[in-house]
């Protein structure tokens, strides 16, 4: 009988740890659908052939992405970061990404004129992904997250610029327009901390 107590005890209190866990990150989740962005209004996911024709660990960074128990859906939709302005360029040492921009501005200074569909920044990913990591509730493991980031970091560069620039700044846009409509005080609150 002692024993079966004991059991009890320890399952009860293991379970006392545990809710407050899931709280966390229900509240992560609440907050984010309470508070949404222009990207939320996009799909949840990219076209297969989108998908295809990256390198495998790419692809494998997307499927941790998309994952609802470790990965970036699991405090919010997937639609947030595959629709987010943020571009970071190739280069794995910050001087090689800064070259890259100012070479980018120089060729292209149209890609730096509104913020709204393109914010490219060195390590804008690493950043994000290092943040979101540190929120509550987030299970999110370090090589997991090197995996989303490498995938967010090459997707960014391939699907938002290049031949693909035009495309992306009528989706980005439309997208910011259905914020507007559906939500316009939000619009109005991230217009004015230049954060749509």
């Amino acid at each position: 009988m002692k024993k079966l107590s004991l059991i009890v005890a320890a399952l009860l209190l293991g379970s006392a740890f545990a809710v407050p866990a899931r709280a966390a990150e229900m509240s992560e989740k609440e907050k984010a659908l309470a508070n949404p962005y222009p990207n939320d209004y996009g799909p949840e996911t990219l076209p297969d052939d989108v998908i295809k024709a990256y390198p495998a660990n790419v692809q494998a960074g997307y499927k941790k992405l998309l994952s609802k128990t470790g990965g970036c859906a699991q405090c919010h939709s997937s639609a947030r970061p595959l629709n987010s302005r943020f571009v970071e360029l190739e280069g794995k040492e910050d001087a090689a990404q800064d070259s890259a921009i100012a070479k980018l501005k120089k060729e292209k200074p149209e890609l730096f004129k509104d913020n709204t569909v393109w914010q490219i920044e060195t390590k804008v990913w690493s950043r994000y992904v290092k943040r979101m990591m540190n929120k509550p509730g987030c299970n999110l493991q370090k090589a997991d997250a090197k995996s989303i980031y490498e995938f967010l970091s090459y997707d960014s560069a391939h699907r938002k610029l290049g031949a693909n620039a035009v495309k992306w700044a009528e989706h980005r846009k439309s997208l910011v327009e259905k914020l507007k409509a559906e939500k316009p005080a939000r619009y109005k609150e991230l217009l004015e901390a230049k954060d749509l």
